[in-house]
């Protein structure tokens, strides 16, 4: 252990807060102190060379949402009054190190002023939006910098989660801590933990145990749903031909983007599902085909999977994109029929009827959709909060919408031999 997290008082995991990297990413549950053992380790680091550290978080309307307050208590704490001086906007050292705050959403180009920063720690980095993280990471270019970040996880769609997280960089620091890794964990956190555990299990294992949501609030669809309503998919041609003669309508649903191939990865995806719906008059989702192609390769995935499933109709938004998909497809094959559907309401809006089939027991799922079911449980009541677009999702719910809600009053009716 090293002279700095000595001196700190460090909990034991958070020694790692002394070593050196690009990036220290310390995030967990509540009562972990990881926003006290960084702020200590800082003014610690600070104490021995001048330092330019900058303390961000997503939004700061007033210094009373900064992390200057508890930087000013731990001066005390420290025993550092004596050496920093805790000014209305800044704290500054006498050997030139200063701390300065700043909040990203509103301030975004003024952050790039910010590029010979040695330090910067962003606070509640789950707030973060991916724009923020673009523009900063690329400005703290230094020689030498660091990127320290803290957050308490929320849905692991979240932009911080994935980029620090689930793709970690070569040569970060990654360091989870909860309550548990704390010596100092008050009794009154415990005792608002244990009720919350024995409340609220779901919620206690986000907000004390550091593990991501697994649900949104307001969640149109649960995962409970899908497994309520889900038959093996066929794994023979003679399977899927039997599975064909049960339906009366099957389209081919497109939701477009604007990906260029499969190397675009910051792009979204081109949604592609088969829908179905039986002479019972159940929904079922036969095919998810979804991803990173270049516009004739996505047509031509798209008219695979029409011809696999015998469909009848190629539907896609008009409003964003359809004229295009028409044109692409209609360039791959002069004569495919293709529907194009008005978005005259909101994601949620055109979702909600969708949901409620689901609910009623009226949609299957013919196998198993991993993407496809993780953005349809990030649609809520209150919005669609995964961050990326939905487009696996919205393509399944424009096929269903098609067959269940808004039927094309002359539809291409499929004919299948029973002989």
């Amino acid at each position: 252990m090293n002279g700095l997290t000595k001196r700190a008082g460090l909990p034991f995991k958070l020694r790692c807060l002394g070593d050196a990297s690009r990036y220290k990413v310390i995030y967990g549950g509540r009562g972990s102190a990881k926003s006290w053992s960084v702020a200590r380790a800082l003014l610690l680091r600070g104490a021995r060379k001048p330092l330019r550290i900058l303390c961000a978080r997503e939004f700061q309307n007033s210094l009373a949402e900064s992390v200057h307050r508890l930087l000013a208590d731990q001066v005390q704490e420290l025993g550092l009054s004596d050496f920093y001086t805790v000014q209305k906007t800044t704290i500054t050292g006498r050997n030139g190190t200063v701390f300065v705050f700043a909040g990203l959403r509103h301030n975004i180009s003024k952050i790039k002023s910010f590029e010979g920063a040695d330090i910067v720690w962003v606070e509640e980095g789950q707030t973060v939006s991916k724009h923020s993280w673009d523009v900063l990471i690329p400005t703290i270019r230094k020689p030498g910098s660091e990127i320290w970040v803290t957050f308490n996880p929320d849905l692991e769609e979240d932009d911080v989660y994935q980029r620090f997280v689930v793709w970690t960089l070569p040569g970060s620091i990654v360091q989870r801590v909860n309550w548990s890794d704390n010596p100092w964990f008050p009794a009154e956190l415990r005792a608002e933990k244990d009720h919350l555990k024995a409340r609220d299990r779901d919620a206690y294992e986000n907000v004390w145990q550091g593990h991501c949501r697994s649900r949104v609030t307001g969640a149109l669809w649960t995962k409970e749903i899908f497994a309520a309503n889900r038959v093996p998919a066929p794994e023979t041609d003679e399977q899927r031909e039997a599975l064909l003669t049960t339906l009366s309508r099957v389209v081919i649903a497109v939701d477009p983007s604007g990906c260029a191939g499969e190397e675009d990865q910051r792009s979204d995806e081109i949604g592609i599902v088969a829908v179905g719906i039986g002479h019972d008059g159940i929904g079922r989702i036969l095919e998810d085909a979804s991803g990173r192609y270049s516009p004739d390769g996505w047509a031509h995935k798209g008219l695979q999977l029409y011809d696999r499933w015998k469909a009848d109709k190629i539907v896609a938004e008009k409003n964003f994109g359809g004229a295009m998909v028409e044109s692409t497809i209609r360039t791959a094959r002069r004569t495919a029929p293709i529907r194009l559907l008005n978005a005259s309401r909101g994601k949620v809006q055109r979702a909600e009827p969708v949901a409620a089939l689901y609910a009623q027991g009226k949609v299957r799922h013919v196998g198993h959709f991993a993407e496809l079911e993780r953005q349809y449980c990030l649609f809520s009541t209150c919005g669609y909060v995964g961050a990326r677009s939905p487009d696996h999702a919205d393509a399944a719910i424009w096929g269903l919408t098609e067959l269940m809600l808004d039927p094309d009053p002359t539809p291409n009716v499929r004919f299948i031999s029973l002989g």
